[in-house]
């Protein structure tokens, strides 16, 4: 039970705005017919929130990392600067601002979560105001009990939705939806014009009108930055045909793509490309207070927008916070000097990363039930890299410096909702229709691992002496097509060709091993159809992408050793590493189809050493 003497004693005012005039605090309580963990989604989700209970839109602009904000409410221009918010998982959410112009010189709010039993929880929700003037203390007394009756209201609407498991602005099929009445329409007539188009690329009539009945009545908000596996998820449809739809709307003027750079810690976009040419080597988030290199693995975000010919999408804050955006950070407090916090974390098994805001070292924090110690001591004689502790532990961070120091919890897991180029560049249809993108010719952009084979002629020189040049052209471009075509039947792409060898890449070892069989199978001396015989070449691991040839191509040891294969490797037979033997859809594949191999020495010259390949002969 939270009462407001309660609340201000453990949040005291200071004394600067103590001093400005007499507080104007109200402390509201809500009984909720839903546990916390279901409501506590909709209360991060601040501008939605915000949204039902009636609040103006907001406008945001950031200023050396400080986010700075103005609207206009019942006649009065506001101009403020945001405190960075922060918000504890299941349990607090707070932030504040400073007004420059407005009803008070400042504002402070918190909404505070507490557990009723099994299937009820309470929500109390606290406003501190310092008032600007007489009048303008008045006015936010009238103002305030009005606020209690939107909130009451929203939060009862989100509770009744919650327990019949409705989503608002659902998509029935079949229903007919009319456009969004205050988006900023130019041309919506296009996207009835391109449905067929799209359908003839092999799309389904039932993905196109489902998205385009969405882009009808989504936000702009929604369609602000549109997340592939958002949508497909949204709609209930497969991501990979969402993604062609997209890459196809592009090539049709309905969509662009962009390729955003994105803060490591908070995940917040930093910069927005339209040409991936245009990377630079690394960014900065003042916000967080870092610089970072752009080539990671997960430092870009592939989205989508829609193109301005069709609708301008203006981008609509009713809050700044956004920490639905960051539901990977669990917890964000500013402790003051010399000042010392603690808490019961409401977190479950997983693993975890503690940091300062501007460091970027970090502590890993190991949540397991087996686990006997209960409590993250962080102080200032803690030197342990790595904590184990048991479900929901208590934190305890003790600030030695004279500074405000920010604390960060946050899941060690990557996003998976993001596009990433690593995934973009697994699909053909991608390279196809935008072969004219490509890496900066001075970067290297990290693409995690990939699995990467090699085809070659055997033969070639003595194949082109018996079919003549005009012969061996038609072959080796027949051989082409054959080959690309099983590459693409089994998820996989042609990274490039070199002379008549193909170098593609593929998502999985077991893809690219069937991919392999296939191909083998249709070069086999027994068909009739080709006089053509290849042999292949299959590794994993980590690869790079880069600019070799004014487009995307793959770099590194990974790509260079399963070139190097193919020495060892002979006509209608598919030798792989190692590192593909062990994988375990592949000995599982290799032992249900009883795949006899033969396994040779490679000697590796370059690194004095000798490594093992596995020889099929298909």
């Amino acid at each position: 039970m939270i009462d407001l003497e309660s609340l201000l004693q453990k949040y005291p005012w200071e004394d600067r705005w103590k001093s400005l005039a007499t507080p104007l605090d109200t402390l509201w309580e809500f009984d909720l017919p839903v546990t916390r963990e279901e409501i506590w989604p909709h209360l991060i989700d601040t501008s939605a929130l915000n949204k039902r209970v009636g609040m103006p839109i907001y406008h945001y602009t950031e200023e050396n990392g400080i986010m700075m904000g103005k609207t206009r409410q019942v006649g009065f221009q506001l101009e403020w600067e945001e405190v960075p918010w922060e918000w504890e998982y299941l349990k607090e959410i707070g932030n504040a601002r400073i007004y420059i112009k407005g009803f008070g010189h400042y504002v402070r709010s918190r909404i505070i979560l507490e557990t009723l039993g099994e299937s009820r929880s309470k929500v109390y929700i606290y406003f501190g105001w310092i008032p600007r003037n007489f009048f303008m203390k008045k006015l936010l007394q009238y103002a305030m009990p009005k606020l209690e009756i939107s909130f009451r209201r929203s939060l009862n609407e989100i509770a009744d939705e919650i327990k019949l498991k409705k989503r608002t602005k659902s998509l029935v099929p079949g229903k007919e939806f009319s456009f969004v009445p205050e988006a900023q329409w130019i041309h919506p007539e296009k996207l009835d014009k391109e449905t067929q188009n799209l359908i003839n690329k092999g799309i389904s009539k039932e993905a196109v009108t489902a998205v385009f009945q969405w882009i009808k009545t989504a936000s702009d908000n929604e369609l602000d930055r549109i997340r592939i596996k958002e949508v497909s998820r949204k709609l209930d449809l497969d991501p990979d045909e969402v993604l062609f739809l997209f890459l196809h709307g592009c090539r049709l003027g309905i969509f662009t793509l962009s390729w955003d750079i994105v803060c490591p810690h908070c995940r917040g976009v930093r910069t927005s490309l339209t040409r991936l040419s245009d990377l630079p080597a690394k960014d900065e988030c003042e916000v967080c207070e870092i610089d970072f290199d752009t080539t990671g693995v997960n430092s870009i975000e592939v989205t989508f927008h829609l193109h301005p010919s069709i609708r301008i999408i203006e981008k609509q804050f009713y809050c700044a916070a956004e920490p639905a955006q960051k539901q990977h950070i669990l917890l964000t407090k500013t402790i003051g000097g010399k000042k010392s916090f603690s808490s019961s974390l409401l977190i479950g098994a997983g693993v975890f990363r503690l940091r300062k805001k501007g460091d970027k070292k970090y502590r890993l924090v190991d949540v397991k039930s087996a686990y006997p110690q209960t409590d993250i001591l962080w102080l200032p004689e803690t030197k342990e890299e790595e904590i184990k502790v048991s479900l929901k532990p208590n934190l305890v961070f003790e600030n030695d410096s004279d500074n405000d120091v920010t604390i960060i919890l946050e899941e060690r897991s990557e996003d998976q909702t993001s596009l990433r180029p690593s995934e973009i560049f697994n699909y053909q249809e991608f390279r196809d229709l935008f072969s004219e993108e490509a890496v900066a010719t001075n970067l290297q952009l990290d693409i995690g691992i990939k699995t990467i084979l090699f085809t070659d002629i055997v033969g070639s020189t003595k194949f082109y002496e018996s079919e003549g040049d005009h012969g061996a052209f038609l072959q080796v471009r027949e051989h082409f097509i054959k080959t690309n075509q099983i590459i693409q039947n089994f998820r996989g792409v042609v990274v490039k060709t070199i002379g008549d060898a193909v170098m593609a890449s593929f998502s999985s070892p077991l893809q690219a091993l069937k991919a392999a069989k296939e191909m083998q199978e249709w070069f086999h001396p027994e068909n009739q159809h080709t006089p053509v015989r290849i042999r292949i070449s299959i590794h994993t691991g980590n690869c790079l992408a880069v600019n070799l040839n004014s487009n995307i191509d793959y770099f590194g040891n990974t790509v260079n050793y399963t070139a190097k294969i193919q020495s060892v490797t002979n006509s209608g037979e598919v030798s792989f590493s190692e590192t593909i033997f062990r994988d375990r859809d592949i000995r599982e594949y290799l032992r249900a189809e009883s795949i006899k191999l033969h396994k040779i020495e490679f000697p590796l010259p370059w690194a004095d050493r000798t490594d093992f390949v596995y020889v099929w002969k298909v």
